[in-house]
């Protein structure tokens, strides 16, 4: 038998828990409908899947809304400063590309002298290369610019030719001004969007002193990142709860052992292929050849893609020049010994094989990312997408060894 006091104190129990809950519900309830205009079916799916995996695990669910709430919450907040975050961004993604080059110095001097010889080392090329490098382009920027009207009436020429190309040999009649009102009513709309582009850009920075500033942050902060870096990864282990700190680990060493060596391999490759298209192109005569090495070396992060952009902008470009066959051609040669030299033995040894994507996968993820993102999207397509795939591996992974399809195995046999 219940004594009375017991049996009361359990009512109270589960009145009290039953409280919380419709709280928790009308809390839930209010935050979906303050976020109405924010929700999409990323945020929507996330809570959905955390939802499922908190029933499988039997966490209490108010537990998981504050969970939810809170990483929500986060979101926003961190989107709403986000255009002060990126020179702390900056100095975690570098610190992370640094710390094997610590760890190996660290071996033959105290850890601090190591982090100081990196940081001071890439200061030091950087300014080295940006005083080389800087006063070229300000010289290939303003001459491209006293040459646009040349350009602009050789593009006219050539446009003239293909009209009456097209009405001669394939007897289509093209109206010039059908064409002319379609790029006048088009102006509007690729002036609003540049405009969007540009304030998006611009938006968190108040001065050149304060974007100098900012940049200046970046080798401080990576310093003490790098200095506490074993810390805050032990400070992260011990706040994972002890179940689930062997497969995080595990999960996360696959991870660092792919992007680790895919996104320093691409610096290395990308600073190599604008070095050599730019000398390339400069030792043939093409010009501009610093700006379309840095162009190149910046559109390989793209496969396939930026290849195409790239050779594409320096043939039209060399193409507007005095003998435009020849420049055209100094172009194919020079992207055609460059990539024959990255594909057959840069890649292969600084990047390696490590993604594991097929190709058809990588295309998929750069018109998906971009999509979505734009250029950044292509960007980060790849990396986000060896993550993909390294989840993708594992649930499977888990998804065959499991007791459902074992069982379901065995059944099908019998």
């Amino acid at each position: 038998m219940v004594s009375e006091p017991e049996e009361k104190k359990a009512n109270g129990l589960i009145s009290e828990r039953l409280f919380f809950d419709i709280l928790m519900i009308v809390f839930v309830i209010a935050l979906l409908w303050a976020m109405k205009d924010a929700l999409t079916p990323l945020l929507v799916g996330a809570a959905v899947l955390m939802l499922g995996l908190a029933q499988r695990q039997k966490i209490r669910f108010d537990a998981v809304i504050v969970g939810i709430a809170s990483i929500v919450l986060g979101i926003w907040f961190f989107s709403e400063i986000a255009s002060i975050l990126w020179p702390f961004v900056t100095a975690f993604v570098l610190a992370y590309l640094l710390a094997p080059m610590v760890r190996l110095l660290q071996k033959y001097m105290p850890r601090n002298a190591a982090i100081a010889v990196i940081v001071f080392s890439i200061l030091a090329v950087l300014t080295g290369l940006g005083a080389v490098v800087i006063p070229k382009v300000i010289s290939e920027v303003g001459e491209f610019v006293r040459r646009l009207p040349t350009y602009g009436a050789s593009l006219v020429s050539v446009y003239d030719r293909i009209l009456v190309w097209v009405e001669v040999e394939v007897g289509y009649a093209v109206a010039l001004e059908d064409i002319q009102q379609w790029l006048l009513t088009r102006l509007p709309e690729v002036g609003r969007v540049f405009a969007d582009q540009t304030t998006t850009a611009l938006k968190g920075f108040s001065s050149g002193i304060a974007v100098f500033l900012n940049f200046l942050m970046i080798p401080f902060v990576t310093f003490y990142i790098l200095k506490d870096y074993d810390k805050i990864g032990g400070v992260t282990k011990k706040l994972m709860p002890p179940r689930y700190l062997p497969p995080v680990k595990a999960f996360l060493e696959q991870i660092d052992d792919v992007l680790g060596h895919y996104i320093r391999g691409q610096m290395l490759v990308c600073s190599f292929i604008a070095l050599l298209t730019a000398v390339g192109l400069g030792a043939l005569g093409i010009r501009y050849a610093v700006l379309l090495g840095l162009m190149a070396g910046l559109f390989n992060l793209v496969p396939f893609i930026g290849l195409t952009v790239s050779l594409a902008i320096s043939a039209l470009i060399a193409g507007l020049d005095a003998d435009p066959v020849m420049g055209v051609a100094k172009v194919i040669v020079v992207f055609v010994i460059v990539q024959g030299i990255e594909g057959n033995f840069l890649s292969p040894k600084v990047v390696g094989q490590r993604v594991g994507l097929h190709p058809g996968w990588v295309m998929f993820a750069l018109v998906m990312f971009a999509h979505f993102w734009g250029f950044i999207g292509m960007v980060i397509a790849i990396p986000v997408a060896a993550v993909i795939n390294i989840l993708v591996r594992i649930v499977t992974t888990r998804y065959f060894n499991s007791n459902y399809y074992q069982h379901d195995a065995n059944d099908e046999m019998i």
